[in-house]
């Protein structure tokens, strides 16, 4: 036979049996095909059983294959085993990139496991394989001195005992275990160095019998299963790759036909058996399933199935082609000679100094990672990390709970060393230079932390350029302190340049760690990109930005991945026809439309007191489907909203999301516009923005009122940001005061709140604006906060069990005393003689309402209440009681001009946009049936008063024109050069 047929024949056989492995592992374990007996045997059931039967011979063989192809590698064992090894490691990444691109699924289990394929024994066949080369040299020792039939015997004995009795006792798994797939591979080794004492025919004939008696036993077994046990329940015993027929078929198979190759040469062999392995990998790695089976489930003809394994065997080609070029290159041959005859203590002594050699950088990841750990320290001041109820302490809670968030961390540390190293090719520079670095960081943290309960966000780069004020604001020992550190700091790294200097690295390997450390970054620049492929990867590794606490998110994530949670920020798409003609023509147009609506309103925001009311969780609960409470615990209010501008509230959230309905509301503007990747304005967007409008401007004078901790969504940030000249918080200089709590629970009550609003109304005079955000009614709801919770017991279909109505009934408890305190505030402002009107409304529904289904209900569940009420004095001086025009549904960004209108206010061109927007346009929100917690937006929507949502493009011609018109007004003001802002008439 010439060795251009031979080359031929054995490239034919690897990409047969390889194409089989893939379609068995692949197919065969999806369970597409339907080989559950339960009534009798049909002709399908047993074409089937014939077709698993023939596919699953192949798979012995293949290990028989890939061991005569990798037996002569005596020598080279060990180099042979460490690159298929890395090549597991690698193949492995790849293909969960792949999973990620075309699934866009992502798994921290699949990661660990492509990186620790042995030690997980995510490979077992591929690992039995890896272990069959370093054993090859004990091969040689003890196989080879066994005749033939002796050898035969002990593989007999080795796999038929699972196959006789039923037990498994050398762990081969049906032919799925590391053991088999050793076994099966050293025998093949064998082959390739012991001269078969059996004629090729014979062993050709033995194995035909083999194969057709293996076929027989399965076809047989559903018959004589029924027969010994009345059913089904052995009828597959045998169908699998490690039945003793199907290994005898590979073993008198590969003799028969194997020694015919022999006189392959050495690189052919290599090149057929990195192939093999490629395919092995690929057949048995978990993150292809699923692409596989999509495909498979899709596609189900024999064509179109032989296409997919075509088109996996055309990529097992790409790969090995790729590794031919690298087995050229001096690495790889550098790898061979030195691991030339090498044995296991020489491998572990080349390894040992292989850790030497690289000390320094392996210390350096042992420093990072130290780093890393110790920086959730400097976040958490009181090394206690509080999540909802429950305390932990953040040591042991970092270390056992999240320990991917240390790696995460201890990576950023690494990159911006790999930056500084490959930019200056120092050692001790960049090492000591990014720990200094982190040190003052870290302490730079924990000193804003003790202020301001806030980590250092991307926005506050930007003072860096007021660095002579920051300086003049630090105190003395704060500022010599910070000079003789840094004094001794760049003396240590000129010390240890000097007294132990350090090799540097070739241009091109510095190049290359500048890139990858730089692409490490970038991928900051896609972390919210909402179903993107770094969001994905992000959520699997458990990254928990927690935006609306960012504290939170800094003790749980790390300061440094925080920060970088915060750079992605796309506020939203910008509209086409967006210019500076386009917006001056909308000043115009607006500017016009404010005038004439000037022309019948007689009132000023000087001479007034506005009051917007954010009531947490507030909404009726009986007007949930399916929930009906024993009594009515907002009679009060409900008796006000008859009377006055009142009617329901479409919110972005339910069971959170405060913050973003209280941006909308003081903003005018709807977070339904924005980017996927702004899901919290309050912490992402106005930190950031040069100039940020709010209702409050217009008032000579403006506070903002929370009876808790101000720390949440960067509050004392945006309402600077917003221009409040005070903000009420506990533990702020502006103190909470007349604080009063109701039974066990822990937070200040609705009258506390009240009182302080009423207090800063007679402290502050006319001419004010206070934004008051209770906490009264925020959840937990299951604690028995409340006593007498049994008045409002709740009953109906969506009321599921005990724990859901006692929840319904302890959060009704609360509205209750709501409602008092509401009614009693109303009749405090009205012995004002002063205008003062108060916009109340619930900011979302409480989310424990577990019966409904958002799909189903999704509008009424994110439908709150609200009222407008102006007191006698305010009605005196011309304000409305009721208006009549657009308010049975209103959006949160409806209310700046609502309260325009209700207290006959005059308005400039913007509260005249949103005047007709609220005229003209349904409410708009997040989609209702989609978005729970508004986390991530969602396409914009638009609910009409019967609760139909529509979609942009179906609204009339006019309303669409005044939605886009509305779009670019909130593109300039956020996202763009803010040419409206500049304008008086239109913003002032």
């Amino acid at each position: 036979m010439s060795q251009k047929i031979k080359l031929v024949l054995s490239t034919a056989l690897v990409v047969l049996l390889t194409g089989l492995l893939l379609f068995t592992q692949q197919y065969w374990q999806l369970d597409l095909a339907d080989l559950n007996l339960t009534k009798h045997v049909t002709t399908e059931y047993n074409q089937l059983v014939l077709f698993k039967g023939l596919t699953f011979l192949g798979k012995p063989l293949f290990f028989v294959v890939l061991g005569f192809l990798l037996g002569n590698e005596l020598k080279l064992r060990y180099a042979k085993a460490a690159k298929l090894w890395m090549l597991t490691i690698i193949t492995s990444a790849v293909l969960q990139v792949v999973a990620l691109y075309i699934n866009n699924d992502f798994s921290i289990s699949e990661l660990y496991n492509s990186l620790l394929p042995l030690l997980r024994n995510t490979y077992p066949l591929a690992s039995g394989v890896i272990v069959g080369l370093c054993c090859l040299k004990k091969g040689d020792e003890y196989l080879l001195k066994l005749s033939w039939r002796q050898l035969i015997i002990v593989l007999v004995v080795a796999t038929g005992l699972p196959s006789i009795f039923g037990q498994d006792p050398f762990a081969m798994n049906d032919g799925n275990g590391l053991t088999f797939g050793l076994v099966m591979f050293l025998f093949g080794a064998i082959v390739a160095r012991k001269k078969v004492w059996l004629q090729a025919k014979r062993c050709l004939v033995l194995a035909t019998i083999m194969g057709v008696s293996y076929l027989l036993i399965n076809y047989w077994m559903p018959y004589i299963s029924y027969d010994v046990h009345g059913n089904y329940s052995t009828a597959g015993r045998f169908l699998n790759s490690g039945a003793l027929p199907a290994v005898l078929f590979a073993v008198f198979m590969g003799m028969g036909i194997l020694p015919f190759l022999g006189s392959l040469a050495r690189t052919w062999k290599l090149r057929l058996a990195d192939l093999a392995f490629l395919g092995l990998i690929c057949a048995t790695n978990n993150s292809l399933l699923p692409i596989v089976k999509r495909h498979f489930e899709k596609n189900s003809t024999a064509p179109q199935v032989m296409l997919l394994i075509i088109a996996e065997l055309g990529g097992l080609a790409l790969g090995t082609l790729m590794l031919a070029v690298l087995a050229r290159t001096a690495v790889n041959k550098r790898l061979e000679e030195e691991w030339l005859g090498y044995d296991l203590i020489d491998v572990l002594d080349s390894l040992k100094s292989k850790v030497l050699e690289n000390k320094r950088y392996l210390l350096g990841i042992l420093g990072a990672v130290v780093l890393s750990y110790s920086s959730f320290f400097f976040v958490t001041p009181n090394l206690e990390l509080t999540i909802g109820k429950t305390t932990h302490d953040i040591g042991e809670y970092i270390l056992f709970a999240r320990p991917m968030m240390i790696w995460l961390n201890a990576l950023i540390i690494i990159a911006l060393w790999g930056i500084i190293f490959g930019l200056t090719n120092r050692y001790w520079v960049s090492t000591l230079g990014v720990a200094i670095s982190m040190l003052v960081l870290f302490v730079t943290e924990n000193i804003k932390v003790g202020i301001r309960n806030e980590p250092i966000l991307p926005s506050e780069i930007v003072m860096l350029k007021a660095i002579n004020e920051l300086l003049h604001m630090a105190t003395t020992p704060v500022l010599v302190g910070g000079a003789v550190g840094l004094g001794l700091g760049i003396s240590l790294i000129v010390y240890m340049e000097r007294k132990y200097p350090q090799p540097g690295i070739k241009w091109l390997t510095r190049v290359v760690l500048v890139a990858v450390s730089c692409l490490f970054f970038s991928s900051s620049l896609f972390l919210n990109h909402n179903k993107g492929k770094m969001h994905t990867v992000s959520l699997a590794l458990s990254n928990d930005p927690t935006f609306y606490n960012q504290l939170l998110g800094a003790q749980q994530n790390g300061p440094l991945l925080q920060f970088l949670d915060n750079v992605d920020t796309q506020v939203m798409e910008k509209p086409a026809d967006y210019s500076k003609a386009k917006m001056a023509e909308l000043v115009n147009k607006y500017n016009a439309v404010a005038q004439k609506l000037n022309q019948t309103r007689t009132n000023n925001w000087h001479d007034q007191s506005i009051i917007f009311s954010l009531s947490e969780s507030f909404a009726d609960p009986n007007r949930v489907p399916g929930v009906s409470l024993a009594h009515n615990p907002i009679k009060q209010i409900q008796g006000i909203m008859a009377k006055n501008t009142s009617g329901l509230m479409l919110s972005s959230g339910y069971g959170g999301g405060t913050a973003n309905i209280e941006y909308m509301s003081l903003t005018g503007l709807t977070v339904a516009n924005f980017s996927a990747t702004l899901p919290t304005p309050y912490t992402q967007l106005v930190p950031f923005q040069k100039q940020a409008w709010s209702f409050n401007q217009l008032f000579a004078k403006s506070a903002a009122i929370h009876p808790y901790e101000g720390v949440f969504y960067s509050r004392p940030t945006t309402y600077k940001k917003f221009g409040f000249d005070r903000f009420y918080h506990l533990g702020s200089k502006y103190k909470i005061t007349d604080q009063e709590t109701i039974d066990r629970s822990p937070y200040l009550d609705d009258k506390t709140a009240f009182a302080n609003t009423l207090r800063v109304l007679k402290e502050r005079g006319n001419g004010q604006f206070i934004n008051l955000v209770s906490m009264q009614n925020h959840f937990p709801y299951d604690k028995g906060y409340y006593d007498g919770i049994k008045k409002y017991r709740a009953t109906g279909s969506a009321v599921t069990d005990e724990t859901t109505a006692d929840m319904i009934a302890d959060f009704a408890t609360g509205l209750s005393y709501t409602d008092k305190a509401v009614a009693n505030f109303i009749k405090q402002i009205d012995k004002l003689n002063r205008p003062v009107t108060i916009v109340f409304y619930g900011d979302h529904l409480p989310g424990i309402y577990s019966g409904n289904n958002m799909k189903k209900d999704g509008v009424v569940l994110h439908e709150t209440d609200y009222f407008i009420y102006s007191n006698k004095y305010a009605r005196k001086q011309g304000a409305k009681t009721k208006l009549v025009k657009a308010t049975g549904l209103v959006a949160p960004n409806d209310f700046p001009a609502m309260v325009a209108e209700q207290t006959n206010s005059k308005v400039n061109g913007y509260l005249a946009l949103l005047t007709k927007v609220k005229d003209e346009l349904p409410a708009m929100s997040t989609n209702p049936k989609m978005n729970a917690t508004n986390n991530y937006n969602t396409m914009v929507s638009f609910v009409t008063k019967q609760g139909k949502i529509l979609k942009p493009e179906q609204l009339t011609k006019q309303q669409q024109e005044l939605y886009h018109d509305y779009q670019l007004v909130q593109y300039d003001m956020t996202a763009g050069k803010q040419y409206l802002l500049k304008n008086k008439d239109f913003s002032k």
